[in-house]
């Protein structure tokens, strides 16, 4: 199983292809943080205001649009250039000889692309970091989202890691979505679409699963107890249902 996932990883990081969206990705995370250092302050897209941005802030804050092309449109491009790609190229025609059983090649796929989205949120976490320190006003206090009262310098570091964690969640919930799209449309540029418009569809039936197109204030309500519970019940919901769906799918498609 270890082969299979060191395999893989090695598949995703010898293609131009992720190189280039890694690159691409990495550009835009500064084009955005440059665009806050001209005014030191962000306006929120949902009406709560405007807020002076600092070195404790600037992680979670920069993610407000990052995150929005992350799961929206860098991530999908990414899992379809591997999923739906290798199936339509015919590659599982020659892994599945291998001797190891049929859902393990799909779980190290899985796996393999979970640790690429944890590279991709874990680059943005240490530049914001890196960033918010060097470029912005050094600050002993913040506010939380949705607070009046400061938080300390301490309780950055965790509100921060968590809003991380929270946003890794939910791109590897978008990755299960897709995992599935992808065994029933293995061209990569319909699946792709597929993708998105399963995204749009979704969110007017249960408005919180609007999570897996736009994250960024419903991570920050579920950073709130009082907001935490239609969060984690719409992410556990769909990773356990696509999960099923995507290893049964797997185990019953022709490759």
């Amino acid at each position: 199983m270890l082969g299979i996932w060191r395999s893989e990883m090695e598949r995703i990081w010898n293609r131009k292809s992720t190189i280039l969206l890694y690159i691409a990705f990495v550009l835009i995370v500064i084009a955005n943080i440059w665009s806050l250092k001209i005014t030191d302050t962000m306006r929120f897209r949902f009406g709560e205001g405007i807020v002076a941005v600092n070195n404790l802030n600037l992680p979670w804050l920069m993610m407000s649009e990052v995150s929005l092309f992350l799961i929206t449109a860098m991530l999908p491009i990414l899992y379809v250039d591997q999923l739906s790609g290798d199936i339509h190229s015919g590659a599982y025609r020659l892994y599945v000889l291998r001797p190891y059983r049929r859902f393990q090649f799909w779980l190290g796929k899985l796996l393999a692309l979970s640790v690429t989205t944890i590279f991709f949120t874990g680059t943005t976490l240490l530049i914001g970091v890196f960033a918010g320190w060097m470029l912005f006003p050094n600050s002993a206090t913040f506010f939380k989202y949705g607070s009046t009262l400061p938080s300390t310098s301490t309780e950055a570091v965790s509100y921060t890691l968590a809003f991380y964690l929270l946003l890794t969640l939910v791109c590897l919930a978008k990755l299960m979505l897709s995992s599935v799209v992808c065994l029933f449309i293995s061209r990569p540029l319909f699946a792709f679409i597929a993708i998105l418009a399963l995204s749009m569809f979704l969110y007017p039936i249960f408005k919180p699963l609007v999570v897996l197109m736009d994250p960024f204030q419903q991570i920050l309500l579920a950073l709130r107890v009082d907001g935490s519970f239609k969060f984690w019940m719409c992410l556990g919901v769909t990773v356990l249902l696509c999960s099923i769906v995507s290893f049964t799918r797997w185990q019953k498609k022709v490759i």
